[in-house]
């Protein structure tokens, strides 16, 4: 196995292994946009350079493989200046709207501007806009935020087996979307609100209503007996709650300490169940080792949660038969209060 030295860190890490890997196994963070553990790297938003000694131009941590003896820099003068210029050019056009974007305080572009951005823009021409569009009823979307980072569309092609979202036109008129405004014809497509760094893509239902450093995240699993589509949510219903007071506030995909997903989750867990009793707390589940590969398709998980409701004589003709009432009412609860207060 290779031997490499990052930031004055020798670690021994596997062949083929990259440089952004072997920085995270070596403690070391490596600032990433575009890059996700899900899907093959392609190295569109230039915010994870890296010094190698002995190239001459700065290389990309998420694509670069390592090789025996490397020395690498992450964050040396000539790295931050390069990042620099990346943020700059990623907050041209980009709206002053952490004050009230919900996705502030789990923002990647507000903490690397925080690093790494200029303390004021040196652009004195119009920003460009785009036009309000939305995703449905469910999924709003502020193309004015988005850094063109292409999450979204390969978690729809690759995962859940839709193309009707994509980049149209080209240079600084380039948006993300679809010609036209629809919503994302998928029963996980509220997915791509979590796989989004920025706030481009939120959830309609939390919008303008709390603060995420407000909330308390609880993981949780959907109850069987309150699912209305045990196809797809048998194998989608791992989530973690935001909590406040008690009261569900938004249901997400469990992440890991990079931001990552651990799972999908589908569409009815996500914004159709924001009753506590329908949901069962696991406090012991795992949230913190980092994912470093994708889940199964949304496809391939329905076709097995389809096979064992079979098996189990749950489904009848194709729909799923409800289980009896004494079923439901017997199904465990959570046991715990969690803070619920009485107004």
């Amino acid at each position: 196995m290779p031997t490499v030295t990052i930031d004055g860190k020798q670690v021994e890490v596997p062949d083929g292994l990259t440089i952004l890997w072997a920085a995270r196994k070596a403690g070391v963070n490596i600032p990433t946009y575009c890059y996700y553990p899900w899907f093959a790297p392609q190295g569109n938003c230039r915010i994870c350079l890296v010094e190698v000694e002995g190239v001459g131009k700065l290389q990309i941590g998420c694509q670069t493989p390592v090789r025996d003896g490397m020395v690498v820099h992450t964050n040396n003068e000539r790295v931050f200046k390069a990042r620099r210029g990346v943020m700059e050019f990623l907050l041209l056009h980009h709206p002053l709207d952490c004050p009230i974007c919900d996705q502030a305080g789990e923002c990647d572009l507000q903490d690397y501007g925080y690093k790494y951005g200029f303390p004021v823009g040196r652009n004195r021409h119009l920003r460009r806009t785009f036009p309000k569009t939305d995703y449905g009823e469910k999924i709003s979307k502020e193309m004015n935020r988005c850094i063109h980072c292409r999450r979204c569309i390969r978690l729809a092609e690759d995962y859940m087996g839709v193309h009707h979202i994509g980049m149209l036109n080209r240079g600084d008129h380039s948006e993300i979307g679809s010609y036209i405004e629809a919503a994302i014809p998928s029963g996980w497509a509220g997915n791509v609100i979590d796989i989004c760094p920025v706030g481009a893509l939120t959830d309609k239902k939390m919008r303008f209503s709390a603060r995420v450093w407000d909330l308390e995240h609880v993981p949780a699993r959907l109850k069987e007996s309150a699912m209305k589509d045990p196809v797809k949510c048998r194998y989608g219903s791992e989530a973690m709650l935001g909590l406040y007071r008690g009261k569900i506030y938004r249901v997400t995909a469990r992440m890991d300490e990079h931001r990552v997903m651990k799972s999908m989750i589908c569409d009815e867990a996500r914004f159709e169940h924001y009753d506590l009793d329908d949901w069962i707390i696991e406090e012991d589940a795992d949230i913190t080792t980092p994912v470093e590969s994708g889940p199964r398709p949304a496809r391939e998980l329905e076709e097995m949660a389809r096979k064992e409701l079979e098996e189990e004589g749950k489904l009848n003709g194709g729909r799923v038969e409800s289980p009896p009432p004494s079923e439901i009412s017997s199904a465990p609860g959570t046991g715990m209060d969690l803070g619920r207060q009485t107004e």
